[in-house]
């Protein structure tokens, strides 16, 4: 059986070719994501470990066996827990449970201090042979729940960004899909803002065949203005400039910048920096963008520090594998 790797949200596990990312909602702290196929279902889940109570590992795998338990009996099924007993999954201590209904539900639940969760991974499948054990043991014993940076990696692409980076708005379909991270920092005469943007235009030969071999020409065509009107939200002005090129692997990305500085009652300076790039091996143009603004009153300076941007916009680009 081949496997393939899912980076989402801090978690990183390998699951089979044929299944997908179906389902997905929150963010790192608090949300959950779902993986299926024609006959089996993966779902993670996780909610934050509490500061004021911390709930204990026992309290929240009854939680779930009494919601569960709660559910079926509406539906006049029998429910029985057929086995319960303590395991290790990615070094934590976690709890395995085995849950009968008609259909059989596999659990694992654990506490990841290190990214202040507790996680809980369910499975779910047609029929349990020796396919299906395979498919469980190797996800257990692959996921990874936390690490120094973030991982995403899903439809043929990664990449790692910095763990302060939430999960805002993601699209996910056969034509095309955005992912879009953002860092927030406010205080009380300062609002800092960093947001990453990722996105790839698939069949590029064919639904740019006049501009994919020309980046410069297809960026000022086909997405610029959308990019700066409905993503990046700009009213003013804002012109993008060749900066550079830089090889990633075999591919040539050129990279433009465009700075922004307003001095209306709000003031903000802002430095949008993209990358673009054609990959034959996938026939898509991938786009990479780091925007990062600085908000103050006067009469308060603004600092925007240009290089912490320009290294931050590297090292996400540095990480991306495109196929």
């Amino acid at each position: 059986m081949k496997f393939k790797e899912i980076g989402w949200n801090g978690f990183l596990l390998r699951v089979p070719e044929d299944m997908y990312l179906a389902r997905h909602g929150g963010d790192s702290r608090k949300g959950g994501f779902l993986i299926e196929s024609e006959d089996s279902l993966i779902e993670v889940s996780w909610i934050p470990i509490s500061k004021k109570r911390s709930a204990s590992l026992l309290e929240v795998v009854d939680k779930i066996t009494d919601r569960i338990q709660k559910e079926v009996g509406k539906k006049k099924l029998n429910f029985a827990i057929k086995e319960r007993r303590d395991t290790i999954v990615n070094n934590h201590k976690a709890v395995y449970l085995l849950l009968d209904y008609g259909f059989r539900e596999r659990y694992y639940v654990w506490r990841c201090p290190d990214s202040n969760r507790i996680v809980a991974v369910r499975f779910l499948f047609r029929k349990y042979d020796e396919r299906t054990s395979e498919v469980i043991r190797n996800v257990i014993g692959t996921i990874k729940c936390h690490g120094k940076k973030h991982v995403w990696s899903l439809m043929k692409m990664r990449f790692e960004t910095p763990k302060t980076f939430l999960l805002n708005t993601t699209e996910i379909k056969a034509a095309e899909l955005n992912i879009a991270l953002s860092e927030e920092k406010f205080s009380m005469f300062e609002e800092r803002r960093k947001a990453i943007y990722v996105k790839y235009f698939p069949m590029a030969n064919i639904r740019f065949k006049d501009t994919y071999r020309n980046l410069e020409r297809w960026f000022e065509k086909n997405y610029m203005n959308e990019f700066k009107k409905k993503i990046l939200k700009i009213r003013g002005k804002m012109s993008f400039k060749i900066k550079d090129e830089k090889k990633l692997g075999d591919h040539t990305v050129l990279i433009e910048e465009a700075r922004l500085s307003s001095k209306l009652i709000k003031r903000r300076k802002e430095i949008c920096s993209v990358a673009f790039w054609y990959c034959p091996e996938m026939n898509r143009i991938y786009f990479l963008a780091l925007d990062t603004q600085v908000h103050r009153p006067p009469p308060f300076k603004i600092n925007l520090k240009a290089d912490e941007h320009e290294a931050l916009f590297n090292e996400v680009l540095d990480s991306f594998r495109c196929h």
